[in-house]
């Protein structure tokens, strides 16, 4: 019976969604997305020539206690704090899925894998595509020959000094854009703030804290933080968009506004932890 669930579910993950007449979750209309697009090379072109150079350069003139506060700050953003215990947790939860005491705990465990696979592919996905243009692009990190240059492209250096060169880290050295730990944190942002909107304050606090770090230590230019956020924002929604159009963890209303549809409680929660024990 519960592999036949499982199976189940795989095979609905591939299934184009049936949607009824009227429903969404509607895209972006074409002169939205065109609108957008325009809006955002616009506003990159103007960073890259008069904020890159500007906000690298500024940024050795912060104070020390900033920089280094800002240093251990920034840590906080690399994917593996988010993803690792996203991934135990759900390991976790599957498990429990399959030894559950009864069929409504089975339930509980099943919707909380759910969310937790949500929240893990709408922040691991974003910052799998970041990584592969950031060896594609193969932009150079601020001050890397000395000089602050931001129009250095080596484009495919990651390959090139993986394969055929001797220089280490190349993924950092050549890996400036997009900036993986805005990603992450916008994603985790949009993520969160999906399943639990009235915290979405909190969530985009850290974003922007995160973001706001890579520049003051100098490890990003501004263009490479923008990149990262809409990557991460975007890649987030595209993901919370296929669980909706699926009913999966989300609802769609009839103007196609995508909702969080109720979760189990910390009661149920913790109850169905509790029969758990019980079967030892």
């Amino acid at each position: 019976m519960k592999r036949a669930a499982v199976s189940a579910v795989v095979a609905t993950a591939f299934q184009k969604p049936r949607r009824a007449s009227g429903t969404g979750p509607f895209g972006p209309t074409v002169a939205a997305v065109a609108i957008g697009v325009l809006t955002f090379i616009a506003l990159f072109a103007i960073a890259k020539l008069r904020l890159d150079v500007w906000s690298i350069t500024e940024a050795r003139h912060l104070p020390r206690w900033l920089v280094d506060l800002s240093g251990k700050i920034s840590a906080y953003g690399k994917s593996g704090w988010i993803l690792w215990p996203l991934a135990g947790l759900l390991a976790l939860c599957v498990a429990a899925g399959f030894v559950a005491a009864s069929r409504r705990d089975g339930l509980i465990f099943s919707a909380l894998s759910l969310r937790l696979t949500f929240l893990f592919s709408a922040i691991a996905l974003p910052g799998l595509l970041a990584s592969a243009l950031k060896a594609v692009i193969g932009r150079a990190r601020p001050y890397l020959t000395g000089q602050p240059d931001a129009f250095l492209y080596v484009p495919f250096a990651y390959f090139r000094e993986r394969l055929f060169g001797g220089m280490p880290f190349p993924e950092y050295a050549y890996g400036s854009m997009p900036s993986g730990h805005a990603t992450t944190a916008v994603a985790a942002a949009v993520a969160l703030g999906a399943l639990w909107p009235r915290l979405w304050p909190l969530f985009w606090t850290f974003a922007l804290v995160i973001s706001a770090t890579r520049l003051i230590i100098a490890v990003h230019h501004p263009t490479d933080v923008m990149m990262g956020v809409v990557i991460g924002g975007l890649g987030a929604l595209v993901i919370r968009n296929y669980f909706a159009a699926r009913r999966w963890v989300f609802s769609v209303d009839a103007a196609g506004h995508v909702h969080a549809m109720p979760g189990p409680g910390l009661r149920r929660i913790a109850r169905a932890i509790g029969n758990l024990r019980s079967l030892r």
